[in-house]
């Protein structure tokens, strides 16, 4: 299953219909809280009921009042899980009108068709919207329709069938070591700039945020303050993701197989001082797009990743603001990223079948040795110009 998202751009009388179809959607959701819980045949069960007392219901597809029973069953099973698993959790909340943003059709109620230049989606009850179909979409089980700072998009779910075969050369292999100051350094010494768009884009956020808490909640001029807080911040959510597409699409179509860090995003933003850029880099949207992308990915544990020598193995503790690797044991001398790309690819080689495992350590500890040979050269022309300068 994939999911694809497209733009769609209703009329003034179709939005009002999508708008009801949310509003139905919160009402039903909310009606079924307000019960006392049941399994879900029985609240399909309660549905049909609800739809004989309630006449204005059968004015909207009923797939769509399905899915929301399907919903509040989901969320009451993953409850129980995260109970089982000794978590505290409390009751499901109702649903507000600024949180319900959308519906789903499910197997039926929806068709795509082009009308000359034109493509066009049907949905059952609301007619056909215009649609921005970027990509031709095959086997489509469900499509959620999604408002988002005032616009609306059509996330259809497709049924791809998985390739039967793909060629994997491990020599076309790659390590990559994810960070802050740059967002990554590969084992080819091959970086990439870390872009940060939120820290660029604080200086006009705390002023949006500034005009929203003078505004009087409710207004007509506080709603506009917070459209454009939203504007905001969706324009950064965009651009974060567009760099992480085109990072994965980098490594995915010029690697066969890439080893990345198994990170714990959680734990790393209990770090006040990093929490913000942590969370900026988007190393996460990173992984799961070059997970789909790539021939074949590897999770690699990163501790002392950074710490462990690349040729030797010996640990050399450095602080975070120490950028450069230099071992005692070995005279190696690398960047400390560059360096622990390195362990990446060789733990990641670990997991691979024995017949993908021909590049060998040692090749791998041949990369190590060119960067130093590049790094001794640069310090020594440094000596030399500082000699010639006294």
């Amino acid at each position: 299953m994939r999911n694809y998202r497209f733009r769609l751009y209703p009329t003034d009388h179709q939005e009002r219909k999508l708008i009801v179809s949310l509003e139905t959607s919160r009402w039903v959701y909310n009606y079924f809280l307000n019960h006392p819980t049941m399994s879900l045949q029985d609240m399909q069960f309660a549905l049909t009921e609800l739809k004989e007392e309630e006449p204005w219901l059968q004015n909207f597809h009923s797939k769509m009042l399905q899915m929301v029973v399907h919903r509040i069953d989901g969320s009451r099973k993953a409850l129980k899980v995260l109970q089982r698993n000794g978590h505290k959790t409390g009751k499901i909340a109702f649903a507000k009108s600024k949180d319900s943003n959308s519906f789903t059709y499910n197997q039926s109620g929806f068709k795509i068709v082009r009308h000359g230049n034109t493509d066009l989606l049907w949905l059952s009850k609301i007619g056909y919207i215009q649609l921005r179909l970027h990509r031709l979409v095959q086997h489509i089980k469900q499509i959620t329709i999604l408002r988002e700072t005032n616009e609306w998009y059509a996330i259809i779910c497709c049924e791809v069938s998985n390739r039967l075969f793909t060629f994997i050369d491990p020599r076309r292999s790659v390590g990559i070591d994810v960070g802050i100051t740059k967002f990554s350094h590969d084992s080819d010494n091959h970086t990439i700039s870390n872009p940060l768009y939120l820290t660029k884009t604080m200086k006009p956020l705390r002023r949006a945020n500034r005009r929203l808490s003078r505004r009087r909640e409710g207004s007509n001029n506080w709603n506009k303050a917070k459209t454009w807080l939203q504007i905001l911040h969706q324009r950064i959510k965009r651009k974060r993701r567009d760099f992480a597409h085109k990072a994965s699409h980098y490594y995915s179509q010029k690697y066969d197989i890439i080893f990345l860090e198994r990170l714990h995003t959680l734990n790393m933003v209990k770090n006040s001082h990093l929490a913000r850029h942590v969370l900026d880099s988007g190393w996460g949207t990173f992984k799961t797009l070059t997970e789909y992308k790539a021939k074949m990915t590897i999770d690699v544990n990163p501790k002392n990743t950074s710490v462990a020598c690349s040729r030797c193995a010996r640990n050399v503790p450095k602080s975070l603001a120490v950028r450069i690797h230099k071992c005692d044991g070995c005279g190696l001398v690398i960047d400390r990223d560059y360096n622990a790309s390195l362990n990446i690819k060789r733990r990641g080689f670990c997991f691979l079948p024995q017949e993908l495992r021909e590049v060998t350590p040692v090749e791998i500890l041949r990369e190590s040795m060119k960067q130093e040979e590049s790094t001794n050269m640069v310090e020594s022309s440094q000596s030399l110009l500082s000699c010639q300068l006294q």
